[in-house]
């Protein structure tokens, strides 16, 4: 790290030698005889850090060295920053406090003070330098960090050499003989090896997303407790937030999430080899009425992998690569892709690959790293070190990817060590972690024209390939959205830190204190980051013993409290003023903890570049902040209570990221915004409410956004009816910003407020011609717009080609739309609330057949229609007829719903993944099914939810043949749901009936259609709230295929036919607090116990009377059992086992008590312990 520390250094020292700053203060020689010094310590440092592992004075050398390069790097930022405060005096944009410090008197006594410390240490490097001639180091020409060959568009996703693996375990996961209901596939092998990327692989394959309904993987790691790994379960299911329940109550959450479903759970990179834990956690699956449970469970240890497999299954030892299969992997990573490589160069690899072992993070890293190599004797030299010792432990794996850090350019070496911050298998915000490394330094512009994040994405697509990083996600732009590090790359960056980075963490297990502070050498830490682990644990929790930590930090230049942790708890005043005098911190952040900002000395933190406050209750932001010069990036995400900004914003003159977004009570965005030329990200802009606002004065206006030419992602503009004329729209110059790809443009609803700057249609809809976006647009989202159509002159609209999105939300006065055939791109469109909107399309659309080229087809890439709350639409289009107008080829997705008079829909291909029709008109139901279209003899129709209709789409039943799901909840017009409708739905798994007050369920004696026609698919069926209900109908008997059965609330439902026992494939019925039924399926004397008795798992009333096909009787019945036989502890197992010893203790006793009902201890009483001892 000392030789990254140094070139900063050096770069920094040449930076202000030329400035004319220095020439006033008299430092230039100072400035150039640092310099000097410091060039030449660099020299030997490449040797130095070579033998630092192996001889213990070179490394507390390195170590002085690198306290007084850091000491000089703060001195020169510093010194950088009052020289940027005296460009903007000079400028006119600053306050009358810098324009004191810049008095004569004041000038001088800071050049000396700065003299007599670039002097000290200049005194310090000198002895240093001194020193270092006992180590006789060897000294070696220093370049700067060349760049990397830019040979490759994209990182692939190579695996190599699975498929036999992922075909055993797939079987194992599938077959259907195993007694246990949860069943333990283990995978264990060495770190490395691919253990998590085959279980990804067999997670993601198709017949396992068939097969398995509910799929959740949790990476476990070290912290197996049976409470958290449950609510990690929930969340995955639910994709909700899961409070601090008792394990009572998310085991009952659990148990309704999983009911009647196949399962699989994979528990990644276990280390737990607690018995006890794991049987707890595994019997909190066995008592549920799953269907089928599969854990497949991922660990380094023969042992783990033992204990957790089910009986008689074996582990599945992952073994490494074969020669070609690792000779594959190795030549796509050091070659690329579609690349011939040199036989010469595939030669020397091959010698390498045998000291890999087949271990793929091995021979990917080393094909990354040898990608950078371009001669042969660089390939020859990698070759040639220490790969000769290399086994297959963990520890030698690890000194090889070592191998592969110390060929990294220096500045790429200090990224990696810093990615350390972030605990094991954290899920890593990519545009975060380049703002970090902005932060800190790391990142050096390649050309002044470059941009320092676009430079710090290159850096981490180096590390990337050379697999320093992995499992990148991306956005629906394709920008590299968030990433995972290997375990063993962890490992790696944990240990090239050393003591000058750690990530803290807080005990989960109530505490609520710091562990490994140990570890923390207060003098030498640089950067500290703050894990929380439980997400719903509070920053109060570690209040009292932080603060106190980090006061003697005082070297410190980050402190971040990670992501989605902090959860808005108070922290004292006194936490303030402790912060204040980390006067080195470059990163701060505090998202999410309610913070007393005006506690905060923010003059202080001249160094900060990252301020992180998102989620937190303050209201105001001093003005004091705006002194922060250097700050980047000011993230005020859903700070909702804020509405008042600095006025002074404009001097942030280096601010690249300004996160408003959730920022609802905000008024308005301050005056002087246009000076911030180097912003590529603000999403939230706020007009100024009305003229006679006190803030209108000093509020921006549109035209403040011209300058801002690097702005790309989202905007959104909020208030715009306040915005004067069109020439103000136009002074954003909007149809220049190039980068920007969402553009969200939000009016005010009408009220008595902003009446008066409602203008009429003609006004708004001028507005927005002033506000044309760039072509490179993609999603454009519109709120309250007040015009009465959309712009097409000047190419407003048929310019935006490549829009993927669009959004129109409440436009009431909107009463037609351009036309959309132009838009080949466009994926998804939402219509919401416009009220005086007729037709979508008001020209008629030549049609085109299904296997016409897209360039003919009407909307050939629209996936996802939503038409909502449009009161007075009639159709799609004014003109076209069903058989003329061209079917939309793609739409998996179709909501319509809120729309009385809506008559006519497009043609659609039968390809839907889910279709809701809500509260529509018996003849757009008719014209669905009449809209429908078949591609092939195939088609794909997967949910149908049809809420508030009067009838069934009949005109659509021979074109639903493949629906799979249908869904009639809160029809009470609807009648009848007879057979001869239903008839046509051969391939309909499931069928939910709710919330229908009419309706009712016909046995169609009348219909000439035959029982056996009618779903002879069905798997599910529920019906709930139905009380037109009387008796099951008869054509149920013929469902062979009905698996689970539920009948909720049919108050009218008065016995359960004796035909139920044809159902032989039944496993489940639920019969939650059903009434009377209930008392008629109870218990085995009920008068429908016949009737059910063969069903495996049998519900009532909330809680099992059958499981798994033994009779566990009613409540009553165990209570009263327990109250004649006293060792029955509620329950389905307890043994009793006396096993007389001859000892002096005399007789013992084992007693083994297990799945207690609920409140069974509410009923014992026992004096059995008295004067016993525990072992």
């Amino acid at each position: 790290m000392a030789a990254a520390l140094a070139g900063f250094v050096l770069k920094q020292l040449a930076s202000l030698a030329v400035d004319k700053a220095s020439l006033l203060w008299n430092l230039k020689s100072d400035i150039l005889k640092l310099q000097n010094t410091v060039s030449s310590i660099q020299a030997v440092l490449l040797d130095a850090e070579g033998q630092s592992g192996k001889n213990h004075q070179v490394q507390l050398w390195l170590q002085r060295l690198e306290a007084v390069l850091y000491d000089a790097e703060d001195l020169l930022d510093d010194f950088s920053t009052e020289v940027l405060r005296r460009k903007q005096m000079d400028g006119n944009v600053v306050a009358n406090e810098v324009s004191l410090f810049c008095s004569e008197s004041n000038q001088v006594a800071y050049g000396l003070e700065i003299a007599n410390q670039i002097k000290l240490i200049q005194s310090k490097l000198e002895e240093i330098d001194q020193d270092r001639n006992q180590f006789y180091f060897q000294t070696f020409p220093v370049s700067d960090d060349k760049e990397w060959r830019e040979t490759y568009s994209s990182i692939p996703d190579v695996v190599v050499g699975r498929e036999e693996d992922k075909r055993k375990i797939i079987d194992m996961l599938l077959l259907s003989g195993y007694k246990e209901k949860v069943v333990v596939v283990p995978i264990i092998g060495i770190g490395g090896l691919g253990k998590t990327t085959l279980a990804q692989l067999i997670y993601n394959d198709d017949i396992i997303k068939t097969h398995f309904v509910c799929k959740v993987w949790v990476c476990v790691a070290e912290n197996f407790d049976p409470k958290f790994l449950v609510k990690r379960i929930l969340e995955s299911i639910t994709k909700k937030k899961v409070g601090d329940l008792a394990l009572d109550t998310l085991k009952d959450l659990l148990h309704e999430q999983i009911k009647n479903k196949h399962i699989l759970l994979v528990l990644d990179d276990v280390w737990n080899d607690d018995r006890g834990k794991w049987d707890r956690f595994k019997n909190l699956f066995a008592s549920s009425a799953a269907e089928g449970i599969r854990i497949m469970v991922t660990t380094r240890s023969l042992n783990i992998a033992k204990l957790t497999a089910t009986k008689l299954i074996v582990p599945h030892e992952l073994q490494g690569l074969s020669e070609h299969e690792s000779l594959l992997l190795f030549e796509k990573m050091a070659f690329g892709e579609g690349v011939e490589p040199s036989q010469r160069y595939v030669e020397i690899g091959k010698k390498i690959l045998r000291k890999c072992y087949g271990v793929p993070l091995v021979v990917r890293t080393m094909g990354g790293l040898l990608s950078s190599k371009e001669t042969e004797s660089e390939w020859k030299a990698i070759s040639e070190e220490q790969l000769l010792s290399l086994g297959r432990e963990d520890s030698d794996i690890l000194a090889t990817l070592k191998l592969s850090y110390d060929n990294l350019p220096s500045n790429l070496k200090r990224c990696f060590a810093y990615s350390s911050l972030f605990p094991k298998d954290y899920k890593i915000d990519v545009k975060t972690l380049v703002q970090l490394w902005m932060a800190q330094g790391y990142i050096t512009k390649s050309s002044q024209s470059s941009l320092l994040e676009d430079v710090g994405v290159e850096y981490f697509k180096n590390l990337l390939w050379r697999s320093f990083f992995q499992e990148v996600t991306k956005d629906d732009d394709g920008n590299m959205e968030s990433c995972k590090m290997h375990d063993l790359m962890h490992d790696l960056a944990v240990a090239v830190a050393g003591e000058e980075i750690k990530c803290l963490s807080v005990d989960s297990t109530g505490s609520g204190s710091l562990l490994n502070v140990g570890d923390v050498n207060l003098e030498r830490i640089r950067h500290i980051s703050i894990d929380l682990q439980d997400r719903n644990r509070w920053w109060s929790d570690i209040a009292w013993e932080a603060p106190a930590l980090l006061a003697k930090a005082t070297r410190l230049r980050t402190l971040l409290i990670l992501k989605n942790c902090s959860r808005g708890a108070e922290l004292d005043r006194s936490c303030g003023r402790i912060f204040s005098e980390m006067t080195r911190l470059r990163v701060f952040g505090l998202g999410g903890a309610k913070i007393e900002i005006s506690s905060f000395v923010f003059y202080k933190l001249k160094h900060l570049r990252y301020l992180d406050l998102s989620s937190n209750e303050m209201e105001t932001l001093p003005n004091e902040m705006t002194r922060l010069v250097n700050l980047q990036v000011l993230d005020l995400n859903f700070c909702q209570r804020l509405w008042l900004l600095p006025v002074g914003l404009g001097k942030l003159s280096n601010l690249v990221y300004l996160d408003l977004y959730g920022c609802s009570d905000l008024s308005c965005i301050p005056a002087g915004i246009e000076n911030l030329s180097l912003l590529r990200e603000f999403p939230f802009f706020i007009l100024a409410k009305a003229a006679a606002d006190s803030s209108r004065e000093t509020a921006a206006c549109l035209g403040e956004l011209k300058s801002l030419d690097n702005l790309n992602g989202r905007l959104v503009i909020t208030n715009l009816e306040w915005v004067k004329d069109k020439s103000d729209a136009e002074a954003a110059n909007l149809k220049e910003k190039s980068q920007l790809r969402t553009l969200e443009l939000f009016w005010s609803p009408a009220n008595n407020y902003n009446m008066a700057a409602r203008r009429g249609c003609d006004h708004e809809r001028s507005i927005l011609e002033g506000l044309q976006p760039h072509p490179n647009l993609k999603r454009i989202l519109m709120q309250f717009y007040g015009g009465s159509s959309i712009p097409t002159t000047s190419g407003w609209f048929s310019s935006l080609r490549n829009l993927v999105e669009i959004g129109l939300f409440y436009c009431g006065k909107l009463q037609s739309l351009p036309s959309l055939a132009p838009l080949v791109f466009l994926q998804a469109l939402k219509l919401y609330g416009l009220d005086s909107l007729e037709h979508v399309q008001s020209e008629t659309v030549a049609s085109s057949s299904p296997s016409s080229n897209n360039d003919l087809q009407f909307l050939p890439s629209l996936e996802s229609l939503s038409i909502e709350e449009c009161r007075n639409l009639i159709g799609w289009s004014a003109r076209d007829t069903e058989d003329k107008s061209p079917p939309l080829p793609r739409v998996s997705t179709l909501k319509i719903g809120g729309c009385p008079k809506m008559v006519s829909v497009p043609r659609f291909l039968v390809n839907f993944d889910e279709v809701e029709l809500k509260d529509v008109s018996s003849e757009l139901l008719g014209a669905f099914g009449a809209s429908l279209v078949s591609p092939s003899a195939h088609p794909r129709f997967e949910q149908l939810s049809l809420e508030c209709a009067k009838d069934f789409p009949q005109g659509s039943t021979l074109n639903l043949t493949s629906l799979v799901m249908l869904c009639i909840s809160h029809c009470d017009d609807m009648t009848t749901l007879s057979p001869s409708i239903l008839r046509h739905l051969s391939s309909l798994q499931e069928l939910q009936i709710q919330y229908c007050k009419i309706l009712e369920l016909e046995d169609g004696d009348g219909d000439d259609v035959s029982p056996q026609q009618v779903l002879p698919s069905l798997r599910i069926l529920t019906v709930r709230k139905v009380p037109k209900l009387v008796a099951l109908p008869k054509w149920f008997q013929h469902s062979s295929n009905l698996q689970q059965l539920e009948l909720y609330g049919c108050d009218n439902l008065k016995f359960l036919p004796n035909w139920l026992t044809e159902l032989t494939a039944l496993e489940t019925l639920t019969l939650p607090y059903h009434g009377y039924i209930s008392s008629r399926c109870r218990n085995s004397t009920g008068e429908d116990w016949p009737n059910i008795s063969h069903i495996p798992n049998i519900e009532v009333d909330g809680k099992y009377v059958q499981q798994g096909g033994r009779y566990l009787g009613t409540f009553e019945e165990e209570e009263e059992e327990d109250s004649e036989e006293g060792g029955d502890i509620g329950g389905e197992e307890v043994e009793a086992e006396q096993q007389q010893q001859q000892q002096q203790q005399g007789a013992s006793w084992h007693i083994q008590i297990s799945r207690l009902s609920e409140n069974c201890f509410a009923r014992i009483t026992c004096n059995l312990f008295e004067k016993c001892f525990l072992p």
